[in-house]
């Protein structure tokens, strides 16, 4: 048994029951006497490290950013949402660049590429943030907060005809001027 303690030590158990207790293979969960030869278990432990090494990097990537406090958690859940699709989209196109999904690992047995292993969990991450953010009525937010822009807008607009001094026909003609405008911009912004 390694004198060190800094590791999680092997799942499997003794023939007393007790827990082995020995240093998994790298990446793996048990130590080569509880299976860590078996082919499909250092394949799996080759897929783990690789995704750990992708990780790793991205987070050494993101560690400069600083943190602030959430003031609204929906509008941070949409922006999460966002992130969540762009990496999807990411590591799909890496996923498209691939020669094969997949590799042989040891003793020839097939084992997927960690690109594709993550590109799974970034559709399963953005599946639930999306669904979140219509169980949470977003889209229903979003067109509440815009309807109150708009009222604000038009009151403004409102105020400033009538303080120009336009005559009453001046002042017509100036809303629907400005309801052609409005009208343009939103054929525009289709």
């Amino acid at each position: 048994m390694s004198t060190e303690k800094n590791f999680t030590p092997c799942k499997g158990t003794n023939r007393a029951g007790a827990r082995c207790g020995l240093r998994p293979i790298p990446g793996g969960t048990v130590c080569k006497w509880h299976g860590g030869g078996a082919p499909q278990v250092r394949a799996a432990a080759a897929q783990r490290l690789a995704t750990q090494k992708i990780e790793a990097s991205a987070t050494a990537e993101l560690a400069h950013l600083g943190i602030t406090a959430v003031e609204d958690p929906l509008a941070e859940l949409g922006k999460l949402a966002n992130a969540s699709t762009a990496m999807m989209k990411a590591l799909g196109a890496r996923v498209n660049n691939l020669k094969d999904l997949e590799h042989y690992g040891a003793e020839y047995s097939p084992v997927l590429k960690a690109e594709v292993a993550l590109y799974e969990r970034a559709m399963d991450r953005t599946h639930r943030l999306l669904d979140s953010l219509v169980k949470h009525g977003y889209a229903e937010r979003q067109v509440s907060i815009a309807e109150g822009e708009a009222l604000l807008v038009a009151g403004v607009i409102r105020r400033v005809v009538a303080g120009l001094g336009l005559t009453p026909a001046q002042q017509t003609q100036a809303q629907e001027l400005l309801a052609e405008e409005f009208r343009a911009l939103e054929q525009v912004a289709k």
